[in-house]
């Protein structure tokens, strides 16, 4: 992509409010499960919670929406018509426009880089206009056939990016430990919930600013 710093942003909770894929994952699906099995729908939402607790967010599984299908049973429910009725949720933070546009305005390469399957991307990359900011838009599960939690996943993007790289997002071990470790530059968006570092950023806002005050180089 060039030999330019490249910037790669974390999409769900970065970008994007959580309410789309938490909508999914925690209302549509334990619904379905509740209807299916019989139960009351708070047991099937404790349910699913044990159900992905046990499988975990750095497996390639907790993401992929057809391996939940099979576990419960359900595997004549369309993907699709279960994603597209928590369309409506999808909403994008103001800081996170702001700061790709700026930096689509200076000339920076960006990517999009997330751990969301295609089916729940390009949803949010439609609905929010984002597709206009990013030369690339990378889902791993599918495009990849990886998940953040692997320092392999960093070590391809710069490769990719074929220079240097700083990645940004909100998850402290997949967006900012496991890239550093890959030996990329990374920052951590903390939005006011879950584990912090004392080098956490408070929005996007202030990414933008040491980037643009030169406080970010290859």
């Amino acid at each position: 992509m060039g030999s330019r710093l490249s910037i790669s942003f974390d999409l769900d909770g970065t970008l994007t409010h959580l309410a789309f894929v938490d909508g999914v994952w925690n209302e549509g699906l334990p619904a379905l499960v509740a209807a299916s099995r019989g139960i009351e729908l708070d047991e099937a939402v404790r349910q699913c919670m044990d159900a992905y607790r046990s499988e975990g967010d750095a497996s390639i599984k907790w993401y992929q929406l057809s391996h939940w299908l099979d576990h419960f049973g359900l595997d004549h429910v369309d993907e699709e018509e279960l994603i597209s009725g928590f369309i409506p949720r999808i909403r994008a933070f103001e800081d996170g426009l702001r700061a790709v546009s700026s930096l689509k305005d200076l000339g920076y390469p960006l990517i999009l880089f997330s751990n969301a399957p295609r089916r729940f991307l390009d949803k949010e990359v439609q609905h929010c206009g984002l597709e206009a900011f990013f030369d690339a838009i990378i889902s791993l599960p599918d495009d990849w056939g990886t998940v953040k939690s692997q320092e392999e996943a960093f070590v391809r993007l710069g490769s990719f990016a074929g220079g240097d790289v700083v990645h940004v997002g909100d998850h402290v071990r997949f967006d900012c430990e496991v890239p550093r470790r890959a030996g990329l530059q990374a920052y951590h968006l903390w939005r006011g919930k879950g584990p912090r570092r004392s080098d956490s950023l408070p929005s996007l806002d202030h990414f933008l600013d040491r980037i643009v005050r030169g406080q970010v180089q290859p």
